[in-house]
């Protein structure tokens, strides 16, 4: 008999066996549900059921349990028992359009044990289409026959199941099951999430991983993610989907994404888009298959069937395009009585139709330009990319139109140069946006004491680090609150910065950590000891402010400032009021 894990191996053999034929027997599982989050929104796309047995210690823990059936030569009977446990418990306890993800082995598919045609009628008894069930294959066990996989997988894909490899980047056979299997969905190991903030070997892992599952069509889930920064991590590498503690535990019912994570992931996002855009129509393209003139529009046919994901075929003479033939089109054709009778046999040279062809150089807008000049019939086909004379692949019209956005909308951010933040009239906008609605916002005006004589004395280049550093100070700090903070440049070593009454304090906690620092100007030590350099930051309720104008307002935040200067250094202020006065300005050692 196989051994039993490391603490079920206190028990005899025996004993092992009978605690599993009775949780096998009496049902005796508790069955939870993990969120799983889109890393873009925080909505819901579906839940994982996680199983717990009801057995004496140790094997009440799943791993122990699993590993005490492998033993008894009963995991797939387990496996299996869990998994219709799972659809009976909580398939009508999901929402429209959630998704299920079970766990399955591979010889549960392999065995028969679990046959498409009547797990198909199992889902819909517990009111689920199978549309909506993602079998997640585990390697508990190496696949070790991909033909017979595939047959399987592409028949519980024709009964309408969805697939996902669980545990990819764990070893070779998960990414061999990945170009194998074409998995709708990739789920990450969560060994790789372990300081993925910094590890580079982990994060080259997750971003090749991330770029590979959008060339098949395939969405990634990274799991294990705990951590604030670790959400932030796979946001920036590209993964499409998050599971793990800090997005939600394990429940007996359905819960969304906690309030915390949806607001990480809100500004992630916004620090993705704020990153630069893509200059060329290349760094866009999607790899897709060729087929030569001559081959016949079934097998052509068999590509689609083959790949739901395959979106179009590249149809060449020798190496030069001679056209493209997209999935509603090929379909289309073969459709109806005599679709496949007329067209099986043609050329693919006669059922494609013109490619818009552009070089990999030009930029998204040129080409999103040349897309849309197509006419009505033609402009949701992808585009045929070209480096040079050899052929780069395709773009989808609705990626060009993304980056044709991203690149308008960083042109519109008007970035101080130095700093790379908001400028004057971001500012502006900014404010008449809250000028509706400003309850609960703060604006202050934020500048470096005695500037002018510390840019005398240590030159232009050290005077532009320390605006930077302050900038980044600011940064930080506005980031360390929980509502979405703003800051901006004005010009020089002055600042706006609007920030939300509840996050007052975590912000000038953060502030006053780094700037309670004798030389936090100086991170490289170059500037004479005797050199200082301090802080001054004044603020208004904005709602006092708001029937103003703009140059009103900055007028009144410029004397607040000026006045809170001659409390001294480092000091962080608010005046309640709309005249202030240099009697409410304290100079704070525990301040900013």
């Amino acid at each position: 008999m196989p051994p039993l894990g490391p603490l079920a191996a206190t028990l005899s053999a025996a004993a092992a066996r009978r605690a599993v034929r009775h949780v096998l027997e009496t049902g005796a599982v508790r069955t939870l549900c993990q969120p799983i989050g889109s890393l873009s929104t925080g909505d819901i796309l579906g839940y994982e059921a996680l199983s717990r047995p009801e057995a004496p210690a140790p094997l009440d823990a799943p791993q122990e349990f699993l590993a005490a059936a492998s033993a008894c030569n009963l995991l797939e009977q387990v496996d299996h028992a869990w998994r219709l446990a799972a659809v009976a418990r909580l398939g009508r306890l999901l929402a429209h359009e959630q998704l299920l993800f079970l766990n399955c082995t591979p010889t549960a598919l392999t065995s028969g044990l679990l046959g498409p045609a009547s797990f198909q009628s199992i889902v819909r008894r517990h009111g689920l289409q199978p549309e909506r069930v993602v079998l997640e294959i585990t390697e508990e066990r190496a696949i070790s026959d991909f033909d017979q996989m595939r047959r399987i997988v592409s028949a519980f894909r024709t009964a309408g199941f969805l697939f996902a490899i669980d545990d990819a980047g764990a070893g070779p056979s998960s990414l061999q099951s990945i170009v194998e299997l074409r998995p709708d969905f990739i789920k990450l190991d969560r060994w790789l999430a372990r300081d993925i903030e910094f590890d580079r070997g982990r994060r080259s892992m997750v971003e090749a991983i991330c770029t590979f599952a959008r060339q098949v069509g395939a969405r990634v889930v990274a799991e294990g993610i705990e951590t604030r920064e670790q959400l932030a991590a796979f946001v920036e590498l590209g993964a499409d989907f998050g599971q793990g503690y800090f997005l939600g535990r394990p429940e007996a019912l359905p819960c969304p994404v906690g309030p915390d994570a949806r607001l990480a992931i809100h500004r992630a996002n916004r620090q993705r888009r704020e990153a630069p855009v893509v200059t060329r129509v290349g760094d866009l393209v999607t790899i897709t298959p060729t087929v030569n003139a001559e081959t016949p529009g079934a097998r052509l046919m068999d590509h689609f069937a083959r790949n739901r994901h395959l979106e179009a075929v590249i149809v060449l003479d020798g190496s030069q395009v001679e056209g493209i033939v997209t999935r509603g089109r090929i379909f289309e054709r073969m459709s109806g009585q005599f679709g496949l009778p007329l067209n099986g046999r043609r050329p693919a040279a006669e059922l494609c139709v013109p490619a818009t062809c552009v070089d990999a150089s030009v930029s998204p807008r040129v080409a999103a330009r040349a897309a849309l000049e197509r006419a009505a019939p033609f402009q949701q086909d992808p585009l045929v990319i070209l480096d040079g004379t050899a052929l780069a692949g395709i773009v989808r019209v609705h990626e060009l139109l993304q980056a044709v956005l991203a690149e308008e909308v960083a042109e519109a951010r008007h970035l101080n140069p130095l700093t790379g933040l908001p400028g004057n009239r971001r500012i502006r906008e900014h404010l008449e946006r809250l000028r509706t609605d400003p309850a609960g916002w703060y604006v202050f005006y934020a500048d470096l004491d005695r500037f002018k004589l510390f840019n005398d004395a240590c030159g232009f280049a050290h005077g532009d680090a320390a605006i930077y550093e302050l900038s980044r100070i600011l940064v930080d700090a506005a980031n360390a609150g929980r509502h979405d903070a703003f800051v901006g440049h004005v010009g020089g070593d002055d600042f706006i910065l609007v920030l939300h009454q509840d996050d007052l304090e975590p912000f000038r906690a953060a502030c006053y950590r780094v700037l309670s620092r004798p030389r936090w100007f100086d991170p490289d030590g170059k500037l004479p000891a005797d050199i200082s350099l301090t802080v001054s930051i004044a603020g208004c309720p904005l709602d006092r402010l708001a029937h103003l104008e703009y140059a009103e307002l900055a007028a009144i935040l410029a004397n607040a400032k000026r006045l809170v200067k001659h409390a001294g250094g480092n000091t962080f202020h608010i005046f309640e009021d709309l005249a202030p006065s240099p009697a409410g300005a304290q100079s704070d050692a525990e301040a900013a």
